[in-house]
């Protein structure tokens, strides 16, 4: 049975509309969708009904994402706010992200809508759940002033009740959702941590960008519920391969990044190999199929070259892309001559 779905579209293009509707209808919702393309038209379609879904193309002639996440912030609404674009990248998508957007998605890849409309509905509703527990203590307080012990008692209850609400949003707002790892925001955050250490401190770290081989076949041969039974396959195994210090979030789609402090090029490998090696022995079992996993994966380690962040993930994501080419199912170190400190070389970190 489909499931409802009212959807405000600030969008320039009525192709993408249709679009949008294809893709929301495949993954079983019943879409009731209105197009705006200015603020004007915006202001009047919030004032007339309450929406489950605001999905914004990042920007249009006059008007634009942030314009229209600032009207929403400016409103108090708690509908999630996704956008999704075709020429912007990077970092549009940590601007708007940082501005107060649920999700950034490219209109390439418009098959994450589904699982992401789905994932910010469930996080809206627990937001909700906090805002009542917020509610229901206030009024406790107000209630219950007279009679100290069933004031009291009514506030351990609401305080309890509000400590769980806080801590499942916390770990909402952390971790991916289907693979139980970080998420793209946050493990962005520790690579940065990462980078002002290095700035520091010349403390070295390596990068993995991780990507299932073949992925898509996956999804086409089997169906999308196999492909995200892979996906939580493969954030159950790589924690087991990792040490502790180390992070792992899913950078988006079905790739993966690793976050390795202290870690020179010779240790990042080796990790990567071993990893490999372990995803290798990893099958996808039911009753009617059984699904090899394998991964190819580019290593980069920050060296005295690198401008910013950017650059040792580009060159990671370089990496991982020669080892797309060469075959797949393997482990490829970013070609750039590394610029070591001589210290660092006798360390024998590197």
């Amino acid at each position: 049975m489909s499931i409802p779905l009212q959807v405000l579209f600030v969008a320039a293009s009525q192709v993408d509309t249709t679009s949008l509707l294809h893709v929301l209808q495949q993954y079983g919702f019943d879409p009731a969708l209105e197009r705006v393309e200015t603020f004007a038209s915006m202001q009047g379609a919030l004032d007339c009904k309450n929406w489950d879904v605001i999905i914004s193309d990042c920007l249009m002639p006059g008007f634009s994402a942030f314009a229209a996440l600032a009207l929403c912030r400016e409103r108090g609404l708690e509908a999630p706010f996704i956008v999704v674009s075709s020429t912007h990248g990077e970092e549009c998508a940590v601007k708007i992200m940082q501005a107060g957007a649920h999700d950034f998605l490219s209109k390439n890849n418009l098959i994450r809508l589904g699982p992401a409309v789905e994932r910010e509905l469930r996080e809206a509703e627990v937001r909700r759940v906090c805002k009542r527990a917020q509610a229901a203590l206030r009024k406790a307080n107000e209630d219950l002033e007279a009679k100290f012990v069933e004031r009291t008692r009514a506030l351990m209850r609401a305080n309890t009740e509000l400590k769980k609400a806080n801590h499942k949003l916390e770990k909402i707002s952390r971790e991916d959702a289907l693979t139980g790892l970080l998420n793209r925001r946050v493990i962005l955050e520790a690579a940065a941590a990462e980078w002002t250490r290095w700035q520091r401190y010349v403390s070295p770290f390596s990068v993995m960008i991780i990507d299932i081989d073949n992925f898509k076949a996956i999804n086409d041969l089997y169906g999308h519920l196999t492909g995200d039974k892979v996906l939580a396959l493969l954030g159950s195994a790589i924690p087991r391969s990792l040490r502790a210090v180390d992070k792992a979030g899913r950078y988006g789609g079905e790739e993966f990044v690793i976050v390795m402090p202290e870690t020179g090029i010779n240790g990042a490998l080796a990790a990567a190999q071993n990893f490999i090696h372990n995803i290798r022995q990893l099958r996808l079992r039911t009753d009617d199929l059984c699904v090899q996993v394998t991964v190819s994966i580019g290593v980069a380690t920050v060296s005295l070259d690198d401008k910013d962040l950017d650059c040792i993930l580009h060159r990671a994501d370089t990496a991982l892309y020669t080892a797309k080419r060469q075959g797949k199912d393997r482990v490829v170190v970013s070609e750039q001559q590394l610029n070591v400190l001589p210290e660092l070389l006798a360390s024998g970190v590197y």
